[in-house]
């Protein structure tokens, strides 16, 4: 089944359906399988035909999990792998997981898989990013508004460069800004680009905002974390659950959210209340977006 292919996957057979995946929450296994497969159409076109990383937690959120690059065994059906070359693997190339369609998406509930993380570029480019990726981690001192005032400050500044970008939850306290582009420029570029553009929100208001990553310098600040945007780095894909008591979703978000005066938050648990939103889901349009910038334009920044 390819990536384009949205139709509802075929129901999975799970064992033990009914093992607690969140004691906070009380979901069960089946009901992850069941809300992978409602947000399937959904998260398929940002994880389809790329490297991804997944968090498997065997005794659900909040317990140790583990992260899976490879491709092993014990995998679902459906799951293919992707060989990669990268500097630990001495030059071997080494088989990643990848997968395009609704049933292997769904199968991850079967080995526990509470979060999915893709690469910013895609298996037949991998040189390529075609995503650009800012994270804004607030210190937990700051209130929401002044988050939400930083990304649309990020937002604007984007545009002055031709840029339109996209809002999401990270299922955290923060939030991503995500600009799709042309695969033209190598990882080397899209990161100098993503370091320049942080260091210019840094340097105009220090006292908000943190480029490093030293976590005593962070308070009554917001990280900007333009490290993303490296080969081999990944960033939670929308509608992933969390694994995390509760399991909170990154959630996409149009913009016009940022006039909320409180962080919203959505779990797997209770989608029944917010399944609505994917009727307007506000990434739709992304995997169709057409847009570059010229690097010269780094000079502006």
């Amino acid at each position: 089944m390819s990536a384009s292919n949205s139709a509802a996957p075929e129901p999975l057979r799970l064992t033990h359906p009914e093992k607690i995946l969140d004691t906070e929450s009380a979901l069960t296994k089946q009901q992850l399988a069941d809300y992978y497969a409602a947000v399937a159409p959904h998260m398929l076109p940002h994880i389809a035909g790329r490297p991804l990383s997944l968090v498997r937690c065997p005794n659900g959120a909040g317990k140790p999990c583990f992260y899976q690059k490879h491709v092993t065994g014990v995998l679902p059906p459906g799951i293919g792998s992707v060989k990669i070359k990268t500097k630990t693997s001495g030059g071997v190339a080494e088989p990643y997981v990848t997968l395009d369609s609704a049933e292997a998406l769904v199968g991850l509930a079967q080995i526990s898989v509470l979060e999915i993380h893709p690469w910013g570029s895609r298996n037949n480019d991998l040189e390529h990013p075609d995503r650009l990726i800012f994270d804004f981690d607030p210190d937990e001192s700051l209130p929401w508004t002044t988050l939400t005032a930083a990304a649309a400050e990020a937002r604007q500044r984007l545009k002055k460069l031709g840029l339109e970008s996209f809002l999401k939850l990270t299922g955290g306290k923060g939030l991503h800004i995500v600009t799709p582009l042309e695969p033209t420029l190598t990882w080397p570029g899209i990161r100098d680009f993503a370091h320049k553009f942080v260091v210019a929100m840094e340097h105009d208001s220090p006292q908000l905002f943190l480029t490093k990553m030293t976590k005593a310098a962070r308070t009554g600040k917001i990280y900007l974390d333009y490290l993303r945007n490296e080969r081999g780095a990944t960033a939670v894909a929308p509608f992933s659950p969390r694994a995390r008591p509760s399991m909170p979703v990154s959630l996409p978000l149009p913009w016009s959210a940022l006039s909320e005066t409180s962080r919203p938050v959505f779990k797997v648990h209770d989608f029944s209340t917010w399944r609505s939103r994917l009727r307007t889901d506000p990434w739709k349009s992304m995997p169709s977006l057409r847009q570059r910038f010229d690097p010269q334009q780094l000079e502006a920044l």
